[in-house]
Parts: structure tokens; sequence; C-alpha cells
């Protein structure tokens, strides 16, 4: 399988730009919720690199470092854009939590 390409949305850059963030890491976090409702997951985005980069995808686009977890799920082409009203956030779009333990 190839590695797939990573676009930047012109509101991302202009994040990225303002903050002077050129590497940003996401990677999956886990809380688990109770004893009997299971675990919370979500896609986490750090403003910087992993400290270990074995377990990561590492994607340069437009001379910026992109680094995805390998237990990230890929279900289409990926978009590095941001989100949120207030307080805005990077995101990706095209990648997904995985539902079960498949690594």
């Amino acid at each position: 399988m190839d590695k797939p390409t990573i676009e930047i949305t012109d509101s991302a850059r202009k994040f990225m730009d303002a903050g002077g963030i050129d590497t940003v890491t996401f990677r999956l976090f886990e809380e688990r919720v109770g004893c009997c409702l299971g675990v919370v997951k979500e896609i986490e985005a750090v403003h910087a690199g992993p400290k270990d980069t074995a377990d990561y995808l590492c994607h340069r686009t437009e001379g910026r470092r992109i680094f995805i977890s390998r237990r990230i799920r890929i279900i289409g082409p990926l978009k590095l854009a941001t989100e949120g009203l207030w307080r805005k956030r990077l995101c990706l779009s095209g990648a997904t939590v995985p539902l079960f333990k498949d690594w």
C-alpha cells in the first residue's frame, strides 16, 4: 500500500504559521470510562514530534512534519484542517479511531 498524501487546508496552514508549528503528531488517546462502559477513543493533535517514531507514519508536506500513529485507522484521503469556533485546534480528516484492538 502506498503511503497516503496529506492535504493542508488554508485554515490549518494559517493556524500553524501563527503558532510557529512545523511538527504535528496525531496520536490515539484512550480513556477508560467506568467499569462497564468501556473505553473512549479520540485522535489527539500534539504540536511536537513523538518520543519514539517507530509506531508512527511520518509525512513531509509543505516543509512540515506530520506524524500519524499506526493505531489510527485511515479511511480516506487525509486532510489537515482546523475545527472549533472559539478555540481552534488541528484535526485530521480521513482518519478514525479503531473500533477494536487490531494491533
